[in-house]
């Protein structure tokens, strides 16, 4: 399984921007997203991944991100 970086289209309700290259990608959500629940959600849809994808996940509104490595 390969992991999509069309994200933003496949959650437009939810992501903001995504940007990155082939080793990590931040993930910017809309500040009513419940990050844990779309973590979650990630990790159901994207296991099993030929190679691991690394993610910084944060809300519009914070500086804090979320690190998340699916695969």
């Amino acid at each position: 399984m390969e992991f999509p970086h069309e994200l933003k289209e496949l959650y437009p309700d939810q992501i903001i921007e995504v940007r990155g290259n082939a080793d990590a990608l931040t993930v910017i959500l809309n500040k009513h997203v419940d990050i844990h629940r779309f973590k979650a959600e990630l990790v159901e849809n994207f296991s099993g991944l030929e190679e691991q994808q690394t993610l910084f996940i944060k809300h519009e509104d914070k500086q804090d991100f979320e690190k998340l490595v699916l695969g």
